[in-house]
């Protein structure tokens, strides 16, 4: 069934590849019970003060989550949510991801 046409409304939530989640959505909320769930982690995490928590960090399984995390480091690290000196490693982290993602390829 075409999800334009479902009598439910599918989960907002967009993937590290792009895709859209496709689980039905809660009746109160625009995500699935699983991403409605982890936004609310993350923004308890990120507004507990400064240090942005690795549980917002995607895992890095390709370019595009790589990329994703850098945006999300870079920006953590102009929003003063990240100290600069973890902020330095966890660019650091990125780049061997990157190698390592080269060298498999």
């Amino acid at each position: 069934m075409n999800a334009e046409h479902s009598q439910y409304s599918i989960c907002r939530h967009t993937k590290t590849n792009g895709r859209r989640c496709q689980s039905p959505a809660l009746s109160a909320s625009a995500f699935c019970y699983h991403h409605q769930r982890l936004r609310r982690t993350r923004l308890a995490t990120v507004s507990s003060g400064p240090g942005l928590s690795t549980q917002v960090m995607h895992p890095l399984h390709n370019a595009q989550s790589i990329q994703q995390a850098l945006s999300m480091v870079v920006n953590g690290l102009a929003t003063g949510q990240i100290h600069p000196k973890q902020g330095g490693r966890m660019l650091y982290a990125l780049q061997t991801a990157i190698s390592n993602l080269h060298n498999r390829q």
